[in-house]
Order: C-alpha cells, then sequence, then structure tokens
C-alpha cells in the first residue's frame, strides 16, 4: 500500500485552503497560518517599543491583515477542535491572553483522532459573529483606541482605573487636549494635557504655566474630595491637600480652575507650595509637545526629564490618540470587581 504524500504548502494552496473561511485545512497550513498571526500581533504590540520612528502606517501594515486574517483563523481552530473530537467550546480559550497561544500551538501539533463534518451549528455561527465584531473593533483601532488609567496625575479628569476612549484619527493636537502617550520602552501608556507646542516658550510660574510671556489664569474652585483608599490597577494611594490622613477618611485637596490664553478651561489640583511650581523658560521645538498633569502635585511630566523619571518634552509622533471619555472605571484592583465600579463616570467626557 502506497505511503500518503506529505502535504505540502504552495502560495495557491495556502490561498486555496490557508485562506478558506470554512476552516477546511491540515496541520501544515494551519501552522503557516498561526506563525502568520503570531508575526502579525508581535509587530503590532512590540513594534511601538523597539522601532524607531513607528507610525501608524506602520501599525496599519500589521493591524489590517490581521483583521482580514481573524475570521478565516477562527474558522480554522473551530475546524481543527472538530477534526480532534473536541468540543467547540474550547474555543473560548482564545480569551486568555497568555494562554491562548499555547491551545494554538496544542492544535497545530496535534494529529485528528476523527473527522466529523457537522453542518453549522447557531452556536458555531455565533462564534463566527463574535469573531467577526472583533476583526472590525480591531480595524476601527486605527481611528478609535483604549487605555487605562493607572496613576494619579490628572486627577480630576481621569482618575486610577479609568477606562478611556481615545481618539487617534483624524486628529489635529490643540493646547488643552488630553493625550495619552507612550514613551520608549514603558508599557503602560501616560497621560497629560497638553499646554506648549512646537515653537512656543513654556515656564511655570506659582504652579501655573506661562506661554508667550502669558500667564494661564487660576481661580479657587472649592475642594476636590475622595476616600483615602488605594486605588486603580495599581493600588495608588491619594495625597491629601488636608495633611495625613487615616485609611477610609476623607481626603481634600484645593481645587482650581485654570483658563489657557485662548479661553480652554479646565479643573486642576494643587496642594500648595511645591518646588516645581516654579520652572525656568524652556522653547518647544517643532514636532515636539509641552505636557503638564492637572494634579500638579502628583505628576510626573514635562517639568521633569526622563532620567528623573518625568516625561521630558514629548515627541508628537509618541501620542497615541486624544482622550475623549471614559468608557467605563473601577477603583478596585481587579476591573471586575463590583465593588469598585464607578458607574457614575460611565461615558463621562473628558475635558
Amino acid at each position: 500500500m502506497a505511503r500518503p504524500r506529505p502535504e505540502s504548502i504552495s502560495p495557491t494552496r495556502y490561498v486555496r485552503e490557508g485562506l478558506d473561511p470554512a476552516g477546511r485545512t491540515g496541520q501544515a497550513s494551519y501552522a503557516a497560518l498561526l506563525l502568520i498571526l503570531l508575526g502579525l500581533v508581535s509587530l503590532w504590540r512590540i513594534g511601538p517599543m523597539q522601532i524607531e520612528g513607528w507610525h501608524r502606517g506602520h501599525e496599519a501594515l500589521a493591524v489590517i491583515p490581521l483583521a482580514v486574517l481573524l475570521m478565516p483563523a477562527l474558522s480554522h481552530v473551530l475546524r481543527r477542535l472538530n477534526d480532534m473530537a473536541w468540543s467547540g467550546w474550547w474555543a473560548w480559550a482564545l480569551a486568555l491572553p497568555w494562554l491562548r497561544w499555547g491551545f494554538l500551538l496544542l492544535l497545530a501539533v496535534m494529529p485528528p483522532s476523527q473527522r466529523r463534518r457537522h453542518p453549522d451549528s447557531g452556536w458555531r455561527l455565533l462564534g463566527l459573529g463574535i469573531g467577526g465584531v472583533v476583526a472590525v473593533i480591531l480595524a476601527g483601532s486605527l481611528i478609535w483606541t483604549s487605555a487605562g488609567v493607572a496613576g494619579q496625575d490628572m486627577k480630576p479628569a481621569l482618575l486610577p482605573g479609568d477606562f478611556a476612549l481615545l481618539r487617534r484619527a483624524p486628529l489635529t493636537i490643540a493646547r488643552g487636549d488630553v493625550v495619552a502617550f507612550r514613551l520608549p520602552r514603558e508599557v503602560r501608556p501616560r497621560m497629560g494635557r497638553v499646554i506648549g507646542l512646537g515653537g512656543d516658550h513654556i515656564a511655570m510660574e506659582d504652579g501655573a504655566p506661562v506661554i508667550d510671556g502669558e500667564r494661564a489664569a487660576q481661580v479657587q474652585d472649592g475642594f476636590f474630595a475622595e476616600i483615602f483608599v488605594r486605588q486603580g490597577p495599581l493600588g495608588v494611594m491619594p495625597l491629601c491637600g488636608n495633611g495625613t490622613v487615616g485609611l477610609g477618611a476623607e481626603c481634600r485637596t484645593r481645587q482650581l480652575v485654570e483658563t489657557l490664553p485662548g479661553g480652554t478651561a479646565y479643573p486642576v489640583i494643587d496642594m500648595g507650595p511645591r518646588p516645581l511650581d516654579a520652572a525656568g523658560e524652556v522653547t518647544v521645538p517643532d514636532g515636539f509637545l509641552y505636557i503638564l498633569g492637572d494634579h500638579r502635585d502628583a505628576a510626573q511630566d514635562s517639568r521633569l526629564a526622563r532620567g528623573v523619571r518625568g516625561t521630558g518634552l514629548v515627541a508628537e509622533e509618541l501620542v497615541i490618540g486624544r482622550v475623549d471619555l471614559v468608557l467605563a472605571s473601577s477603583e478596585a484592583r481587579h476591573p471586575w470587581d463590583p465593588r469598585g465600579w464607578r458607574l457614575g463616570r460611565l461615558l463621562e467626557v473628558v475635558r
């Protein structure tokens, strides 16, 4: 009896079988598709941190093929589970952040135990529908994306544990915008308010920014009150303007309304005189931004160099997007803990 010929992978066969929405493929074609997906995901996630000059065009080269391949890939997963006589419910392992790649590798190396070609069920179609929604969201991430808030630099506009919606395109950065940006070799994005653009002369005087010789106006606006407990995924403890308070006590800090030249107004928090309230004038180079946190005494922003955990002047190419609103919020360490949900912040516009 002749031995079966090993499966070959040619470009035409891969297009015909590797991209078959019904997921009819052998181990080699499935493994090839898996390697392509792994490469695209790696480029998408690691590229901004490792590739100098990374921009949205580079990202599109990874995101668009990834979105196109997502549905065929899910079909292949369901087909491989069927061939191995496993339940399709195992596909939910793809939702596990670190285990999904091990699960996909397992499907690639295990031979099928039997062939079972069942007609499409409602559950399978539902799974493919969810995959289609994820593909659309992935492609839409070139225009809209999201990011979590870990620190308290931007209180009261953004709180630790907020989950913010970012607009990426079309985007024109203006003074007063709250933006998210990622510094080189940092995984978590930072957020801050744009105070100076390229060509501006920026100084700090008594905690207020001075732009081209014109000082931003500040007016007393009561107090920002919160409970002295750990907040958000990093368990940040609030800084209190009313001194040392006990756990669970009220933390009160003076709040001001700051108005930039041009009329943009927003609340800021100030705990009184601090060393960073005064800073000499700097000229912002073209293509860079001068960024401040609204919580002036907690923020590590453009007043500090990167060597001392500040941001320095931020290149515009490092900006992920403009923060438009809060999608969800939780003060708990784990966002799924309902005891920490801040329901009043759902869909709150960030100004």
